[in-house]
């Protein structure tokens, strides 16, 4: 019987690589970069040996069919239009393949300069001249390390650390990630983050999944008019639309949960599409089963997106689309025999913690005549914050035999904290020729505020009520944007971006300016400009407290920090973009920021909001005033190979120094000055089987960074507070932690089998095991039952990530 059975797996997959499909279809749409108009009659051939070509419809569409499995390159040529080139178009059997493509018209009739590659030099944004790199699902799949997450694939770029492995924080050129904007489909959106906590943009696991991603942005500095309320980094990311012929699907199985999608055409007729996206937790399936996980701190989540497109003849379309994620986790350390510490949590408590976030909206988009076009985008997002926390006393007569018997627990914080929003964004595009164009945007955001959060110190039971409101309040921006072409090598944009906040009371008025000179085919130089700015945590605002330390008799409790103005920053940018060959570059860019009107305590000291924003606690900073400063200057060396020859190669070193003034005007280090990040990533792809048509990969990834700043404790204050940790405050930041190092690998396998691609991934993570220091706490200490001592907390040790996923 067994011989039979080992003959028909034999069979089954001879059959899989020697007789499987061997073609699939490359589809995609051709539009104008400025005007968004398609354009009909578009060449579209492959550059291979067949030659095999096809041209553009009405709407812009194109379809190649037969296409053998692999890699490709297209080329795209119209009359009056600069050609393009892109390379490394993945073929496989279980999906077609959709290209969005955008064409820029000659801004002179001779020189034209062609463009090697739209998705990888440059933005898809057309108004950004420095510091922009635009993505997509294949890139944020590539990278070793990345875990499928768009935040932690743009650690891999030069200028940013992703050096909290329990976390996506996002530190930009040493600013904290309060600055840092998520826009999702033209709408700012919360905390795209399993397990966020208020007042940050990042958490251990996003919400956002990368294989609805279509093409989309990062960028880092001096942004272009339509972006405002942000200080450090933008992630402006765009749902794709789901096949409007074909139906496709996908299953993947793997550490970080189950997943499902698919999409395919609502009509075929009329062209409308879906597309859809679930996961569930994998260790919450576990759990569900009985399986013993050896804890039962089961991180539980679950997360959806979808979009719904109907295009009309008319040229518009109208889209329908949302993302949410719901999940929670309970830390008890309460039923422990023996103290222990936990990544996520204080191991003196216990903590049962619950998050929730979506966004919904309604995009409709329409083309007019005379280049004219104009989209309207209205979306409803909130995001819930639950937490519990009890205390742990343990029986101290148990204690001195080294015994460990819970005592009592006592209850020393409830928090419910929800965010709503209601954004309309309205944008005006005009085309005035091959040269001009301009961009026109409002965005109304209403804010809806409802926060009950309580605590007290377990000694005492005295709860104080820190957060108490049920507000509304509102933000309205406007922005106006030109591009001129002074010819097919210059390129110059400018633009202003107005916000009013009103619980602030207060407006800014914030210049754009940028410039880019492409000097020769290979050669190009850029700089921008920008000041930008940023509000506060929305509950920074309603953050209720005695004010006797900033004013000595008043000792009432109230929102002294309702009307904390917004922080602000000069961004300035020069680059040079070299290219040695058609797939090798190296980039350099020099930048400075100036952050002044940085909100710091009133009373005095060295607290600032430029080092808030990161890890699993919040902050409750003493009445402030907008007069804290800080500054960011460096230099960032980029040597890039796209994939060709089976390999890829991305490298990149980051110099840089992050200094700010407290109340105190003491110049210091910020939390996030580790002054030097360096990046090496390799990927290698080996073509087996039939024709070459499935492949081996083989990637890895070195990080080494300068590590976070920290302060002396002070073991006096600390034994006498009981339960945070005390730094000496004339010492802040002079010490730092040592520097991160992390090496990760990534192997891959890809069938393709009769309509079908199977794929089998594995990321090992920190291979070397090293432990680099995440945080110090003031925790119980395991050799002293009921006492307590500092605890030096690692990052995580080596970690496999196994994923099996299969398209058909």
């Amino acid at each position: 019987m067994k011989p039979r059975i080992l003959t028909a797996i034999a069979f089954g997959l001879f059959h899989l690589f020697a007789f499987s499909q061997s073609t699939q279809n490359i589809k995609g749409r051709v539009i104008d970069r400025d005007s968004k108009a398609p354009l009909i009659g578009v060449t579209v051939e492959l550059l291979d040996s067949t030659g095999v070509g096809t041209y553009t419809d009405a709407q812009g569409y194109f379809k190649i069919e037969g296409v053998t499995i692999g890699r490709h390159e297209l080329r795209i040529t119209y009359l009056g239009y600069e050609p393009v080139i892109l390379p490394n178009i993945i073929v496989t059997a279980g999906k077609e393949v959709f290209v969005p493509v955008e064409m820029a018209e000659n801004a002179t009739d001779i020189d034209a300069v062609s463009v090697t590659s739209t998705k990888k030099i440059g933005s898809y944004n057309d108004m950004a001249t420095v510091s922009s790199r635009s993505f997509n699902a294949e890139e944020a799949e590539r990278y070793p390390g990345s875990r499928q997450d768009p935040a932690r694939m743009a650690s891999n770029f030069a200028g940013v650390q992703g050096t909290d492995d329990s976390r996506n924080d996002i530190v930009v050129r040493g600013n904290s990630p309060l600055g840092v904007l998520w826009r999702f489909e033209g709408v700012d959106i919360p905390n795209p983050s399993h397990f966020s906590i208020a007042g940050t943009t990042g958490g251990p696991l996003s919400i956002l999944n990368n294989k609805v991603i279509g093409h989309s942005d990062f960028m880092t500095g001096a942004f272009p008019a339509e972006y405002g309320n942000a200080l450090s980094g933008v992630f402006d990311i765009r749902m794709r639309a789901g096949n409007r012929e074909t139906y496709e699907h996908t299953v993947q199985v793997g550490v970080l949960g189950l997943e499902l999608m698919s999409e395919g055409p609502i009509n075929k007729t009329k062209g409308s599409s879906y597309i859809a996206t679930y996961r569930y937790s994998t260790f919450a399936l576990f759990q569900a089963i009985n399986f013993n996980l050896g804890t039962s701190a089961i991180p539980k989540y679950q997360d959806a997106s979808f979009k719904l497109n109907f295009p009309f003849k008319d040229n518009s379309s109208l889209s329908i689309w949302g993302i949410g994620g719901l999940s929670d986790i309970d830390i008890v350390f309460s039923d422990d025999t023996i103290p222990s510490n936990d990544l996520y949590g204080e191991n003196d408590r216990d903590q049962y913690f619950t998050t929730n976030m979506f966004t919904v909206g309604v995009n409709y988009s329409k083309y007019f005549k005379n280049d004219w076009s104009a989209k309207i985008i209205l979306a409803q997002s909130g995001q819930e914050i639950i937490a519990d926390h009890n205390f742990i006393i343990w029986d101290s007569a148990k204690a001195r035999q080294r015994i460990l018997e819970l005592d009592t627990l006592y209850p020393v914080l409830r928090s419910r904290m929800y965010e709503g929003k209601t954004t309309a964004h309205f944008i005006l595009n005009k085309k005035f020729s091959a040269r001009n164009t301009t961009r026109f945007g409002i965005i109304s955001e209403l804010y809806q505020i409802n926060y009950i959060d309580s605590s007290t110190n377990e000694f005492e039971n005295n709860w104080i009520r820190k957060l108490d409101a049920n507000d509304q309040t509102y933000m309205v921006r406007a922005y106006i944007s030109h591009k001129f072409r002074l010819n097919n090598r210059i390129t110059i944009t400018g633009g202003l971006h107005a916000l009013y906040f009103e619980q602030s009371n207060e407006s800014s008025i914030e210049p754009r300016l940028g410039a880019n000179w492409k000097l020769s085919e290979k050669m190009n130089i850029s700089a921008a400009y920008g000041l930008h700015s940023r509000m506060q945590p929305m509950y920074v605002y309603y953050y209720r407290f005695d004010d006797s330390l900033s004013n000595p008799g008043n000792s009432t409790l109230a929102a002294h920090n309702n009307n904390i103005g917004l922080t602000k920053s000069h961004h300035l940018v020069a680059a040079l973009d070299y290219l040695f060959s058609p797939v090798q570059r190296m980039k350099i860019e020099l930048f400075y920021q100036d952050l002044y009107n940085v909100p710091v305590e009133a009373w005095g000291g060295s607290f600032s909001l430029i080092n808030q924003g990161s890890g699993f606690t919040r902050f409750f900073p003493s009445t402030l005033e907008n007069t804290g400063s800080g500054t960011n200057y460096g230099m960032e060396l980029t040597f890039e190979k796209f994939f060709s020859k089976r390999y890829f190669v991305l490298s990149n070193l980051s110099l840089f120094n992050s200094l700010y003034r407290g109340k105190d005007n003491v110049l210091r280090n910020t939390d996030f000055n580790g002054q030097f990040i360096l990046n090496g990533l390799f990927g290698y792809e080996l073509p087996i089987g039939t024709n070459g048509k499935n492949s081996l990969s083989f990637g890895t990834k070195f990080t080494w960074a300068g590590g976070r700043r920290y302060s002396p404790v002070d073991s006096a204050a600390t034994a006498a507070d009981g339960i945070y940790v005390q730094f000496i405050e004339d010492e802040r930041n002079s010490l730092q932690f040592p520097d991160y190092i992390r090496w990760d690998l990534k192997f891959g396998l890809k069938i393709n089998g009769k309509k079908t691609t199977h794929e089998i991934s594995i990321d090992l993570l920190n291979v070397t095991n090293r432990k680099n220091l995440l945080t110090i706490v003031y925790a119980n200490d395991p050799e002293n039952p009921g006492s307590k001592r500092l605890v030096r907390q690692p990052q995580l040790a080596f970690l496999p990530l196994l994923y099996y996923k299969v398209d058909f």
